[in-house]
């Protein structure tokens, strides 16, 4: 479908959030980028993995980050998850008439631990306990996911889940491709796996 090419997935782990996506962009059969952005940093310890088309993400993504630097500017801390989750879904749903083409996650570390949300294209908001995914290729990732959590598992273990599972969502959708982008948040803040290391997770 037009508009949600490629996947985004997020999991919830007991030291953290893995995220992870795929890097193609399309139009139906046409390829048109192998190297699109899909996971962002937001904040110190919040990030997003989001599918749709580019202009969308990435203005959805840069009023989220503006919104998170004035709250940083006005109160001197970082806002947390939730709030910034309902940030994103107040802007979804204000533009549900014409909406934004964006589905995903956003998650984060906060103080009272890790947090994992779903957003749809006008503003539905929802707390996932496990895990979550969005795009062309999430039904794929979803039986992945399934058959892979388990609870309590460590964000290395989250790692290699949400990276087979892009991989096999790259194996079974078209519109899913190329690159497996991995993120990790969790105390120490977010950071971006080097593509060697995504590389071991999927051997």
């Amino acid at each position: 479908m037009y508009g949600f090419t490629g996947t985004v997935v997020g999991v919830r782990c007991k030291d953290g959030i893995a995220l992870a996506s795929d890097s193609r962009g399309a139009v139906y059969y046409l390829v048109l980028s192998k190297r699109v952005k899909k996971i962002f940093k937001l904040e110190e310890r919040i990030g997003a993995a989001v599918s749709g088309g580019s202009g969308d993400v990435q203005s959805l993504m840069n009023l989220l980050k503006a919104e998170a630097n004035i709250y940083r500017l006005e109160h001197r801390r970082s806002i947390s998850t939730k709030s910034l989750a309902q940030v994103a879904s107040s802007l979804l749903h204000g533009r549900r008439a014409f909406p934004y083409l964006v589905a995903g996650v956003i998650s984060g570390v906060d103080g009272d631990g890790s947090h994992l949300y779903f957003l749809d294209p006008i503003g539905g908001k929802m707390e996932e306990e496990k895990f979550a995914s969005a795009g062309t290729g999430m039904t794929v990732a979803y039986g992945v996911l399934e058959q892979g959590y388990r609870d309590g598992m460590t964000l290395n273990d989250g790692a290699r889940l949400v990276a087979q599972s892009i991989k096999i969502a790259i194996e079974r959708d078209a519109a899913t491709g190329d690159r497996i982008v991995v993120a990790l948040i969790d105390e120490k803040g977010y950071r971006e796996l080097p593509e060697e290391k995504v590389e071991k997770l999927v051997k």
